[in-house]
């Protein structure tokens, strides 16, 4: 003959006395979170809210606005992801860092798969840069 449970789950011992349910404190999460003044933000409105005004403000690359990604491609090597951009053609993907190159792959992913608008800025040959809408 099989064995029953000798013991009850724990929503039964506490409805009989024998358990006190848990409980969860949470203290107040009130200015928990900030940016500091060197995290790097997005400042870059989507292309329908872009002013007229231009910026003369000096920068190491060069943005390209208003972009589709047509193709990606990756392999498993370290950091080797790309994308195809509309009458630009391959654009490496930042590959300085894992967890940017990654965030950069999601990025044109979306993209990619929404056919959405992007800007990215191309510094050094490579995509630093994406803004996706």
């Amino acid at each position: 003959m099989a064995k029953s449970p000798d013991k009850t789950p724990p929503a039964a011992q506490v409805e009989a006395g024998e358990a006190s349910a848990p409980s969860l404190a949470v203290e107040s999460t009130e200015n928990s979170f900030s940016f500091s003044e060197s995290e790097a933000v997005p400042t870059l409105d989507p292309p329908s809210a872009i002013s007229e005004s231009s910026d003369d403000g000096f920068s190491a690359g060069v943005w390209h606005n208003n972009k589709k990604v047509n193709a990606l491609f990756s392999t498993n090597q370290t950091r080797n992801s790309w994308m195809s951009v509309v009458g630009t053609g391959w654009v490496k993907l930042a590959n300085t860092i894992d967890s940017a190159n990654e965030a950069l792959t999601v990025f044109a992913t979306a993209a990619k798969v929404k056919n959405s608008p992007v800007n990215y800025l191309l510094d050094g040959g490579h995509a630093t840069q994406i803004y996706v809408w």
